[in-house]
């Protein structure tokens, strides 16, 4: 065994066992799914709690889906400049971008529409400052006393109306950092304590292959962030226009109504649109 961990965790102890794999990609490829089996087989041999392989190479396909099935993780040590790192870390990353086709405002007052006829909508102030900014920002419902161009008005609701399209796109690109980890599983990278960089490289928010929709596992993934992870994900949105100045409503608006997230959107809401 390269490396034994003992210790307690939760008041149980544990035993961690770690093979390092000091691999030449241009002769040997990454590590494969022998030694998977392999230390699937110590494992057991000698009744370890967790059981890691970490390559300065990457990992095969076959080596990956054998070692989820079976519970062994797969990390490499990132360390920009390390000559010893064989390989940066490969990853397809997924932009979708968005266009805004329209967004407009509706203002009521105790349950009647004010008018706004001709009113643009950045000309709708609070505080001297446009509250579609504010909209913009936050995509949330208002309250608030609002200043028109015909006059101050008082409001106890508003309404936003939002269009949008979209495609997503695929690039590839790769990983590094100053120093930390990565998993190779979870498509994770936990950065070292103390001050540390992530790296990607070849990113471009304007590249990339249009698909479909990505990969269900990438699309719902879980945002299980442990301490120290970095995860990302790219979003450029079109049409929006300038986010500043923008008033301070949160103060002014229920918890609930701040809420960001939007529940129950049909398969199609996470297909690309057809250009």
């Amino acid at each position: 065994m390269d490396v034994l961990i003992t210790g307690t965790a939760d008041g149980q102890e544990r035993t961690v066992v770690i093979e390092c794999k000091d691999f030449d990609p241009k002769r040997t490829g990454p590590v494969g799914i022998g030694y998977v089996d392999a230390l699937e087989s110590k494992r057991r041999d000698v009744n370890v709690h967790v059981a890691l392989i970490c390559s300065n190479a990457g990992f095969t396909a076959d080596a990956t889906r054998k070692a989820r099935r079976v519970g062994i993780g797969l990390i490499g040590v990132m360390r920009k400049g390390d000559k010893r790192i064989r390989i940066l870390v490969p990853e397809e990353l997924y932009t979708r971008r968005i266009k805004v086709e329209s967004l407009t405002i509706a203002l009521r007052q105790a349950g009647s529409p004010v008018n706004m006829d001709g009113v643009p909508f950045d000309a709708i102030l609070y505080e001297r400052m446009p509250i579609g900014n504010w909209i913009r920002r936050r995509v949330m419902l208002l309250l608030g006393l609002l200043q028109v161009p015909s006059g101050p008005v008082s409001v106890d609701r508003i309404d936003y109306h939002l269009r949008i399209t979209g495609c997503w796109f695929a690039q590839q690109v790769t990983l590094d950092a100053s120093a930390g980890v990565y998993d190779w599983l979870r498509r994770r990278v936990r950065l070292a304590p103390g001050p540390s960089q992530f790296h990607i490289n070849n990113v471009d928010i304007n590249a990339g292959e249009p698909i479909e929709t990505p990969p269900d596992e990438e699309l719902h993934q879980s945002p299980d962030l442990r301490h120290g992870e970095m995860a990302l994900r790219l979003l450029a949105v079109d049409g929006l226009g300038a986010y500043e100045p923008a008033p301070e409503l949160d103060r002014s608006i229920r918890a609930d109504d701040l809420e960001v997230s939007i529940k129950g959107l049909p398969p199609d809401a996470y297909t690309s649109a057809n250009a």
